[in-house]
């Protein structure tokens, strides 16, 4: 007897492309597939480059779509609150609403832009994002500014998300066993876009610092971005720092695997999905109390937060983690194991699964 699936559309960028969002549903809809119960109508938006009419061009996609697929009991949007896609992905909620019930997760969220709404575009919100039956956020902070905003719907909390298979030929244990030996350097680790605002210049001033005085430690960043010409100048004379540009597969893999500490100082975030990739491998993890992180990550068990924009700080907290190899240790199991219970696209796609069924 074959399955009736429930049928979803699903409003995203392209899949194929690097960032936050494509991983996130890359990763889920591997794990729907398995679940069998769920049919995604995938229609990517956006890539269109410099063409003046690629907006256009969306909404009319997506209006083309609502009107020939009589079979779609769902959508889902994936903005972030940005000025771009606000507008273009709340057009795309106005030309649901009253047609297809839908739910919003919403990714990245700037606080700048946050203030701008307060200001000027409640309304916007209110007759366009406002419509969904369900919002989805990565932060209380955000959960809360929506409802400041007068949305009356049900919010949820929820995490990104890594796909486990990306760790399938990884071994802790063995990572360990393998340190006791290791005299090579221990390796911190950056794996983010290269903008300013990830706060890579401090980190690399911190780290100046601390290879001063600290020997065998060397700083990977890893990444692509509007600053990465800027940096790659910086650090070109710099000893113990490697720019390797955009990584992924077993590159990213292997950076991971071999690294001993992830350090992201970000000066905003939503929920990033690198830091639950270290997690993964087992790496302890410096971070910025910003977004999703102050409730999601524990200090002084997944790591330590940092100030933002504080090259003291970052400095200081690197050479406590290294100054106590039991505590590494101890972190790096912790991590681990919260990582293979709770933050894996298994365990992210059967919490959402509940709330699609409810409003199938």
């Amino acid at each position: 007897m074959s399955i009736k699936k429930n049928n979803i559309l699903l409003i995203v960028g392209d899949l194929s492309t690097p960032g936050g969002v494509s991983v996130f549903w890359n990763s889920l809809l591997s794990a729907f597939h398995k679940k069998d119960d769920f049919n995604f109508d995938i229609l990517e938006i956006g890539g269109h480059g410099k063409n003046i009419f690629g907006p256009i061009l969306d909404q009319w996609k997506v209006h083309k779509n609502i009107k020939s697929n009589k079979t779609t009991q769902l959508a889902v949007i994936n903005p972030s609150l940005l000025n771009r896609s606000f507008f273009r992905d709340g057009l795309f909620a106005k030309q649901l609403a009253n047609k297809l019930p839908f739910i919003v997760i919403f990714h990245g969220w700037d606080l700048d832009f946050e203030a701008t709404v307060t200001k000027k575009y409640i309304n916007f919100f209110l007759t366009s994002f406002g419509q969904a039956e369900k919002i989805f956020v990565l932060s209380d902070d955000f959960k809360n500014k929506i409802i400041e905003w007068g949305y009356k719907g049900e919010i949820i909390l929820i995490t990104t998300t890594v796909d486990a298979t990306l760790a399938n030929n990884f071994s802790l244990k063995e990572k360990f066993e393998k340190s006791k030996t290791d005299t090579s350097s221990k390796k911190i680790l950056f794996l983010s876009r290269i903008i300013k605002e990830k706060g890579i210049f401090e980190l690399v001033n911190a780290f100046e610092n601390l290879n001063k005085r600290i020997e065998n430690l060397e700083l990977i960043i890893a990444g692509d971005g509007e600053a990465f010409d800027q940096l790659k100048a910086l650090v070109k004379n710099k000893r113990n720092i490697k720019l390797t540009g955009h990584v992924e597969g077993e590159e990213k893999i292997t950076l991971l695997k071999e690294s001993d500490i992830y350090i992201l100082p970000s000066y905003t975030e939503g929920l990033p999905i690198s830091v639950l990739e270290a997690m993964l491998f087992g790496l302890p993890v410096i971070t910025t109390k910003v977004g999703g992180l102050k409730k999601f990550f524990n200090d002084d068990k997944m790591g330590y937060f940092i100030e933002p924009k504080s090259t003291t700080d970052i400095e200081n907290k690197i050479e406590l983690m290294l100054s106590n190899s039991d505590k590494l240790k101890e972190i790096s199991k912790f991590n681990y194991k919260y990582a293979q219970k709770n933050l894996t696209n298994d365990v992210i796609a059967n919490s959402i699964s509940i709330h699609l069924k409810e409003l199938i």
